[in-house]
């Protein structure tokens, strides 16, 4: 049995399948999504498998035949099962095809970090997940990811995230693998090193981050990012003293060495060598 519904969202035709498509309801497939499309006239087709629980050859074809009317035709929330169909042939090379994201819940989760724009969790002993704060974070993920890869080839120690979740009542999370380390702030509060050594320790991972250099469409252009907060200041402060603020500001070289955003003891962790988290 193939359950079949379509609705608008965003300027795209969403149309949600649950159920199995097989030889025996193809054909029905096939003229419900054709009714579907008549009734709701779009250049972009989101094809929602989060309750499609096995496809044949038979749906493969009308799926194809969607995609080859539709150029602009993806599939989300595609369950392992169903993906591998896709994948062995070839949909997944045709066009977008995104698998459903697992639900993590943090209820009762240790917090073992914060910062602006979001929290840390310890899972269990080996996973760790970043829960935004921000409900719709998928691009502010994506774009963390491309940052820690970049920063990592740099030859910075930093901890790469290796799946993306739903988090249980809302939101969005990127999972890590749980470091051997601790944040150089519980090292300070155990006194488990001298302030000497976690002093030093901080300003070589610093030394080592801001010695990197990268491509200039590698990592944002922090100069502009902080004129961006200095116009934000201009109806806060007397013309005089905004003006001075953003000539200081201006008035920084262009250098293309990368900088830590958010340095502080809580975000920064160190073990055998020193992690970047």
């Amino acid at each position: 049995m193939c359950k079949i519904q379509g609705r608008m969202e965003g300027g795209k035709l969403v149309i949600s399948i649950s159920g199995q498509i097989n030889s025996i309801n193809a054909a029905e497939f096939k003229k419900e999504t054709d009714r579907i499309r008549a009734e709701n006239p779009s250049d972009a087709i989101v094809l929602d498998f989060d309750k499609l629980e096995f496809t044949s050859s038979a749906g493969l074809r009308v799926i194809l035949r969607i995609r080859q009317e539709v150029k602009e035709t993806s599939i989300i929330n595609v369950h392992p099962e169903v993906y591998n169909i896709l994948d062995m042939t070839g949909f997944t090379e045709m066009m977008e095809v995104r698998k459903a994201d697992r639900v993590f819940s943090v209820e009762g989760c240790e917090v073992i970090g914060q910062g602006a724009n979001g929290k840390v969790y310890r899972i269990d002993g080996d996973t760790i997940v970043k829960v935004y704060r921000n409900l719709d974070a998928l691009p502010e993920i994506e774009r963390e990811r491309e940052l820690a890869r970049t920063a990592f080839v740099a030859g910075v120690p930093t901890a790469i995230p290796y799946d993306v979740v739903r988090i249980e009542g809302g939101g969005y999370g990127s999972v890590f693998e749980m470091l051997n380390a601790t944040s150089f702030a519980k090292l300070l509060i155990s006194n488990e090193k001298p302030l000497e050594e976690v002093a030093k320790m901080s300003v070589d991972l610093l030394k080592l981050i801001h010695s990197k250099t990268v491509r200039p469409d590698a990592m944002p252009d922090m100069k502009q990012v902080a004129l961006g907060w200095v116009r934000f200041l201009e109806s806060y402060l007397p013309q005089p003293l905004y003006a001075r603020l953003y000539a200081l500001v201006d008035a920084v070289p262009r250098d293309l060495h990368m900088m830590h955003g958010d340095y502080h003891t809580s975000r920064i962790s160190s073990c055998r060598t020193v992690k970047c988290c």
